[in-house]
């Protein structure tokens, strides 16, 4: 066997000619390579030396990260029959892994990264990036969250104010209304005395008055809308009237104190109301007044952050107050002066009497006949409002039992979503046919479910119209019922008492 074969070329390959060239750079090469890699040369027995315990500056971090003797291109390592690695001496730099400096794989092991990025990884995986974040959002939040409180506290604080205040000027505007309030109540008794004594002389005529004025005070029984002026309440006034003309002598002085006793009932009702109304309302506020964060008798009223659309000024309400006792005291001042001018009247013919009777009678006759007419049509119409709200709510339980369904394919879609985006690593994450399909079926799904509430919202509405509509009509029904009670049966029973003309030219 050749001794002088150049051990850098293959007799196979490289030509004969030149090798003289070869053995001339053969000392030159192996001088180099030497200073190159310390383990080039091959392995001779007893050159192994014992581990050096590596020795780090005082002060240095842990082992698993970055070390001030780290090197920043990677680790310097040779190649040799038993180095490490396979491929010799490789510079790491943030292309690793690309096509022409990825690792040479080995029986043992790949390698890939060096111990310097190693540590650098460790490092930012043990970097907290949102601690600091956390910790200023705490402090901001707490700090907001009291002067909120501080705020609230505040304007709780002056709400009871304003409501204190409030129930002190309800209290003296009560007061004055129940002193007015007694007051025309007094003039009323006193002035119906008096009319008493007047119709005391004509003891006849005072059943076709009292029939008269009792079937006007019954009328006045109805509930709205049936609260008319219609031909009976025309006839019942007309039949009035030809009771005070059948008095003659005292018609116009009767006719003024049945005016005043008008006047001073409708005072009377219009201070019992105001009256009421301050009750009410002052009942409220020392109730509003009363009640605290920590009360238990309070709840969510959703949408009563508003003005009332009957809302007043307070300007307004002050006029009003004193406005309803003025009219008040004035109407108590003109009955009491009607009082001193009583005087007696004699008896009409009972012809006039009778007629107009006749005339009450029929108005009050076709007045029931309309009534109960529409009294029928609108149970029929209740009838067909009661199935179309039970058909809208058997459509509301289908459309919650549809979003049921399509909540639970929304938490399906969700969860396929959450799995692929937090669960699938590095190059495997990537936007394919079906996180595309995911994705689609989510952005339907949530289309279906916007959809499907419109839907909810409109039989909501819908329903609450009906349910409307169902209360009108029922306070309609009970209206015309109210009015045919007056009407037919209690109105009917006192005109039956009705003294005919030869009771009148009895005397």
């Amino acid at each position: 066997m050749a001794t002088n074969r150049d051990p850098y070329t293959c007799p196979n390959i490289c030509p004969k000619e030149g090798r003289h060239d070869t053995e001339r750079n053969e000392q030159e090469i192996t001088t180099v390579r030497q200073h190159e890699n310390i383990h080039a040369a091959p392995y001779v027995p007893g050159m192994i030396k014992p581990p050096e315990p590596k020795i780090y500056p005082p002060g240095a971090p842990p082992k698993y990260l970055p070390q001030p003797t780290d090197s920043t291109s990677g680790d310097i390592l040779g190649m040799g029959p038993i180095g490490p690695w396979a491929a010799g001496h490789i510079d790491w730099t943030p292309q690793a892994g690309t096509t022409g400096v990825r690792p040479v794989v080995d029986k043992y092991s790949i390698t890939r990264y060096s111990t310097g990025e190693w540590r650098k990884n460790n490092e930012y995986i043990l970097t907290p990036r949102a601690t600091d974040k956390a910790k200023a959002l705490e402090t901001q939040t707490k700090k907001d969250i009291e002067n909120a409180f501080t705020n609230l506290d505040k304007k709780l604080k002056d709400s009871n104010v304003k409501l204190d205040k409030r129930t002190k000027d309800l209290a003296h505007w009560k007061k004055q209304t129940e002193k007015a309030l007694q007051d025309i109540t007094d003039e009323i008794n006193t002035l119906d005395e008096d009319r008493a004594r007047l119709k005391g002389a004509c003891r006849i005529l005072m059943m076709p008055e009292a029939i008269s004025r009792e079937c006007l005070e019954l009328r006045t029984g109805r509930y709205e809308p049936d609260l008319v002026r219609d031909d009976a309440e025309q006839e019942l006034i007309k039949e009035v009237a030809i009771v005070g003309e059948i008095r003659r002598v005292f018609m116009n002085t009767l006719a003024k104190v049945e005016v005043q006793m008008v006047k001073n009932k409708a005072a009377k009702s219009s201070i019992e109301f105001d009256w009421s109304d301050k009750m009410i309302s002052l009942k409220v506020d020392r109730k509003n007044v009363s009640l605290s964060p920590e009360s238990n008798l309070i709840l969510y009223h959703p949408g009563v952050t508003r003005w009332p659309e009957n809302a007043t000024t307070l300007e307004y309400w002050q006029h009003y107050c004193a406005e309803v006792v003025r009219n008040c005291e004035e109407v108590r001042q003109e009955s009491e002066q009607l009082r001193g001018d009583l005087m007696t009247v004699i008896t009409k013919g009972s012809q006039d009497m009778k007629l107009q009777a006749d005339r009450t009678n029929c108005a009050l006759a076709e007045t029931v006949e309309a009534t109960e007419a529409m009294c029928e049509n609108l149970e029929e119409n209740l009838k067909e409002n009661l199935k179309k709200i039970a058909d809208i709510e058997n459509l509301i339980d289908y459309l919650k039992e549809s979003l049921r369904k399509v909540d639970e394919k929304n938490k399906c879609v969700m969860t396929r979503l959450h799995a692929r985006n937090y669960e699938r690593t590095s190059v495997e994450n990537c936007r394919d046919e079906a996180q595309y399909a995911l994705i689609a079926e989510a952005k339907f799904i949530k289309e279906t479910t916007e959809s499907l509430h419109g839907k909810m919202r409109d039989a909501e509405a819908i329903r609450s119209e009906l349910m409307k509509y169902r209360g009108a009509l029922e306070k309609d029904i009970a209206c015309k019922r109210k009015s045919l009670n007056i009407d037919k049966d209690r109105c009917a029973r006192v005109r039956a008492h009705m003294p005919s003309p030869e009771e009148f030219a009895g005397g």
